[in-house]
């Protein structure tokens, strides 16, 4: 099996592609373009013309070589740049078409943990407790984990593109400057040194592109084997200070495209040490790109990350279980029957927000749907980009009561036959116990659906009649019509 990971990093964008063979992946190809996203945003925070036109020509060419990869193969993914972009909504949609692939938009915490298993799958097994730092262009993780899995993680807004583009925008390098850029980046990280300092961690790794060139340098140099130490930094400074710009730092080992945020860079690694307590520190080679091959190959292993992630809300939420099932089973074969051209990734994610449908009742059972959109939004759930969670959360939300809530149909993030399948499955559910369905006929005529169910049932279940007499109502009142008819079905 071949597997593709795209990383539209703030600094630079990577494509791999990469070779199941036994219980690991193998690179098959590799390709990096600096693109620079972070350093592209205009005096609105948008990302602009120019910049937008260089990260398309350069999907452009991802696409080339991702040619005859099936869609559900790939996974793409964008950072803090585009988190950060007040634009991001309409560059991510362009991004697509040219890509060819669905883009996910990572949260700091998914990309931290992503980060932690393409490294940890990379990195010679250990027990030690392991601190995996990964500076990019505009923001910088940190996670603690033994193993394959994480313990703790964190994402941090500054990186080697922002910073530098914060302290350094002219190119010129003075003592004062440097420090300067040193102490802000110590100020932002400045929490991690409690939850993330030398007593969390038995051995430190740098990931990425700012932590690879600083080790190059030092092997080039003859300093190291590719480990960096203080001593190594504050060398490095000295050189850096000595060349007093940008444009004249001609440093051994160190690539063309890493020139110009190296200074930024640097000021985010020297921070990161003082503030860590970080005694010395070796290259992880597996970074964010190779997290998102292992973590897309367990989907199709039944080791999916997404499935865990839901597994543990529910039981933190104390769910019932056997409701959950009901509710979740129902509604997947109704949006199978409402909608049969549904895609698969389209029914996970109604099966999960119905199986996680009543987490809400962990506040209370009043307005339950409403404490569970909120907590399914903002909870970390492992393996779910952000615009994942929001469609799950959007369908616990519409699960009962009035559809204006949601907005006007057209604006939904998920289909209209979805939210129909899982509030008829809580309806169907609602005495919480075991019960056959009745024979059931869908007819459609565009926006119109009349839903033909056999009347023997309904007499014996007077209450479900009523509920979906009142859902008839609900759809016409934002200009839907539902309609629940009494037919005998031969």
């Amino acid at each position: 099996m071949l597997l593709g990971a795209v990383d539209l990093g703030s600094n630079s964008f990577r494509v791999e592609i990469g070779r199941v063979e036994g219980d690991r992946i193998v690179t098959q190809s590799y390709w990096k373009e600096t693109v620079r996203l972070a350093g592209g945003f205009d005096e609105h925070g948008a990302l602009t013309p120019e910049i937008q036109a260089r990260a398309l020509a350069t999907l452009a060419r991802f696409n080339e070589r991702l040619q005859g990869l099936p869609k559900h193969q790939v996974r793409a993914v964008g950072t803090q740049a585009l988190r950060a972009a007040t634009n991001s909504k309409e560059f991510l949609e362009k991004a697509e078409q040219v890509l060819g692939y669905k883009i996910e938009l990572l949260s700091g915490h998914e990309e931290a943990r992503l980060v932690f298993k393409g490294c940890a799958n990379t990195l010679p097994p250990s027990e030690k407790r392991r601190l995996i730092v990964d500076i990019g262009g505009a923001s910088t993780e940190f996670i603690v984990g033994r193993g394959l899995e994480p313990e703790r993680c964190e994402s941090y807004k500054i990186g080697c593109v922002n910073t530098s583009i914060r302290h350094f925008r002219d190119g010129r390098i003075t003592p004062k400057s440097f420090e300067q850029a040193v102490t802000a980046c110590e100020a932002e990280i400045e929490e991690g040194g409690r939850l993330f300092g030398p007593e969390h961690y038995d051995e430190a790794f740098g990931s990425a592109g700012t932590f690879g060139a600083v080790s190059d340098i030092c092997v080039a140099l003859g300093w190291s084997d590719g480990a960096v130490t203080p001593e190594h930094l504050e060398k490095l400074t000295r050189m850096l200070l000595e060349a007093k710009d940008v444009r004249n730092i001609r440093f051994a080992g160190l690539k063309e495209d890493r020139r110009e945020v190296i200074a930024g860079g640097l000021a985010v690694l020297t921070a990161v040490f003082r503030t860590l307590g970080i005694r010395s520190m070796r290259p992880a080679s597996g970074a964010l790109r190779v997290g998102l091959l292992y973590d897309l190959w367990g989907r199709f292993s039944d080791r999916d990350t997404r499935e865990i992630s839901v597994e543990a809300l529910m039981k933190k939420a104390l769910v019932d279980a056997d409701q959950a099932e009901r509710v979740s089973s129902t509604a997947v074969e109704l949006c199978r029957r409402l909608a049969p051209e549904t895609p698969d990734d389209d029914l996970k994610l109604l099966r999960w927000a119905a199986l996680m449908h009543e987490v809400g009742m962990l506040i209370t059972s009043s307005r339950y749907h409403r404490h569970g959109q909120y907590i399914i939004s903002n909870t970390d759930m492992p393996g779910f980009a952000h615009s994942e969670q929001i469609r799950m959360a959007t369908l616990v939300l519409a699960q009962r009561g009035t559809l204006k809530k949601l907005g006007t149909p057209s604006d939904w993030c998920v289909s209209w036959e979805s939210v129909l399948a899982v509030r008829l499955a809580v309806i169907l559910a609602h005495a919480r116990v075991d019960v056959t369905l009745p024979v059931m006929k869908f007819e459609r005529d565009g926006d119109e659906l009349v839903v033909r169910i056999d009347p023997v049932w309904l007499n014996q279940h007077p209450l479900t009649d009523y509920l979906l007499n009142e859902e008839s109502l609900n759809w016409s009142r934002i200009g839907r019509t539902v309609r629940f008819e009494r037919f005998a079905i031969a």
